[in-house]
C-alpha cells in the first residue's frame, strides 16, 4: 500500500517560514477501500503560548535518601482544545449548543458534540458549563489577597502595582517554579487593592460571562470526546497528540476497485429502470423439432419470388388516389328533413279535419267529427 506521509519534520523543514494552523497528517491505504488518516498536533510548551497552563504537580517517586520526587502539571487550553477537535473532525449541533440567562449573574451553556471513531460509527457527548457571577466574584477575592500576601510574582503586575500601591520587594518564585521578584502589598493599600483588582475583572467577566460558559462547555466536550486525561506532565506534553481516523477513500488505480465500480455503476442503474427480460428461445418440441433457418437474402433473385409491383408502383397508387379525390363526386337529392303532420278524419264522413277541430269534438263528443257532422250530432 502507498503511505502518503507529511510529517512533523517534513512540514516544518518545507515551511520553515510559516506559521503552521493545521494538524499534520499520515495518509496510508489500508485496502483498495480504505484509508486511514492519523492526525498529528503538537502542544507549545514556551511559557507564553497559551497552549497549556498548569495546574499542579504530582508525585513521581522517591529518591534514595527518600525524600519524594514532584513533578508539575500542566493542562490543555483553549487554543490547543481546539486544534486537537479540528483535527479529529468534532462537530457541533448547532440547534443543541446554545446559551441561557437563568437570572442576573448566573449564566448556563450546552454544548453537544459528535465525531467519528477510527472503525466508522459516531459518538456523541453533551455537556454544559455554568458561571454565576456572585462565586466568581467570590473567588476574584481570594485570588487578589493570596497575591497581596505572598506577593505579586508576574513582572508587568508587580511593576504596575508597584506605582498604585504602597509595598515592598521580595524574593519568591513564580508559577513556573523560576527564581524572580514578588511585590506584596502593604496594608495599608491591600484592601484598595484587592477591590480595586476584583472591580476591573468583574466588569470584564459581566460581559463576556455568556461567551465564557459557552466556550467551557464546547471544550469540556472535546476533552470527553478524545478521552483526554485533565493533566499532563511536560514529558507527556512534549509527543503530539495523535488522533486516528477511517475515511472510504477508492484506489481507483487498482483494476478490481474499477470493475467493482462499474459494477455498482451498472446495478444502480438496473436498480433504478428495472433489469432488462431476457427473451427465452423457443425450445424444440414446439417447433417440430426442427428450426426453419430461411434467410432471404439468399433468394433475392429467385424468379419464384418475384413480384410485379415496381419502383414507381407507390407513384401510381398516389396519382390514382389524388384523381379519385379531385373528381366530382355525385351530390345524393336532399331529402326534407321536416316533420310530417299527423293527420284527423272524421269518423261519419270520412273527411280530413285539423288538429284544432278534433281536439274540440273529442272533448264535446267523444269522438272525431268534422263541423258539419258535428251539427247534425246536436
Amino acid at each position: 500500500m502507498e503511505n502518503n506521509s507529511n510529517a512533523i519534520a517534513e512540514i516544518q523543514k518545507k515551511y520553515a517560514g510559516c506559521n503552521l494552523l493545521m494538524p499534520a497528517a499520515t495518509e496510508v491505504q489500508l485496502n483498495p477501500f480504505y484509508k486511514i488518516t492519523v492526525m498529528e498536533v503538537t502542544a507549545d510548551l514556551s511559557e507564553n503560548s497559551g497552549d497549556i497552563f498548569k495546574v499542579g504537580s504530582v508525585k513521581t517517586g522517591t529518591t534514595q535518601q527518600g525524600k519524594d520526587i514532584w513533578e508539575e502539571t500542566y493542562s490543555p487550553a483553549k487554543p490547543l482544545l481546539m486544534k486537537i477537535a479540528a483535527a479529529a473532525g468534532i462537530q457541533f449541533d448547532p440547534d443543541h449548543t446554545y446559551g441561557t440567562k437563568i437570572d442576573a449573574n448566573t449564566y448556563k451553556a450546552k454544548a453537544y458534540g459528535a465525531m467519528r471513531m477510527p472503525d466508522g460509527t459516531g459518538k456523541t457527548h453533551a455537556d454544559e458549563k455554568v458561571i454565576c457571577l456572585d462565586d466568581e466574584e467570590a473567588n476574584y477575592r481570594v485570588e487578589f489577597m493570596d497575591k497581596s500576601i505572598k506577593g505579586i510574582t508576574d513582572e508587568k503586575a508587580a511593576k504596575a502595582a508597584a506605582e498604585m500601591f504602597k509595598g515592598n520587594w521580595i524574593d519568591a518564585k513564580n508559577k513556573w517554579g523560576k527564581a524572580c521578584k514578588a511585590y506584596v502589598i502593604d496594608d495599608c493599600d491591600r484592601e484598595k487593592y484587592i477591590e480595586r483588582s476584583v472591580l476591573v475583572n468583574m466588569t470584564l467577566l459581566r460581559k463576556t460571562a455568556a461567551a465564557k460558559a459557552m466556550t467551557g462547555a464546547i471544550l469540556r466536550v472535546i476533552r470527553a470526546l478524545t478521552g483526554m486525561k485533565g493533566q499532563y506532565t511536560k514529558k507527556e506534553l512534549q509527543k503530539p497528540f495523535a488522533i486516528p481516523r477511517v475515511t472510504f477513500s477508492p484506489d481507483y488505480t487498482d483494476p478490481e476497485v474499477r470493475k467493482a465500480m462499474l459494477s455498482q455503476g451498472m446495478n444502480s442503474i438496473g436498480s433504478l429502470f428495472g433489469a432488462t427480460p431476457t427473451i427465452a428461445a423457443i425450445p424444440d418440441t414446439l417447433t417440430g423439432g426442427e428450426i426453419d433457418e430461411f434467410n432471404p437474402e439468399e433468394f433475392a433473385d429467385n424468379p419464384a419470388f418475384a413480384s410485379e409491383q415496381t419502383e414507381d408502383s407507390d407513384v401510381v397508387d398516389e396519382e390514382q388516389e389524388q384523381n379519385w379525390f379531385d373528381r366530382e363526386q355525385p351530390t345524393a337529392p336532399q331529402q326534407d328533413v321536416r316533420p310530417q303532420q299527423e293527420e284527423y278524419a272524421c269518423e261519419n264522413c270520412g273527411s280530413v279535419i285539423s288538429e284544432k277541430v278534433y281536439g274540440y269534438s273529442i272533448d264535446k263528443f267523444g269522438r272525431p267529427l268534422c263541423v258539419k257532422c258535428q251539427r247534425g250530432a246536436h
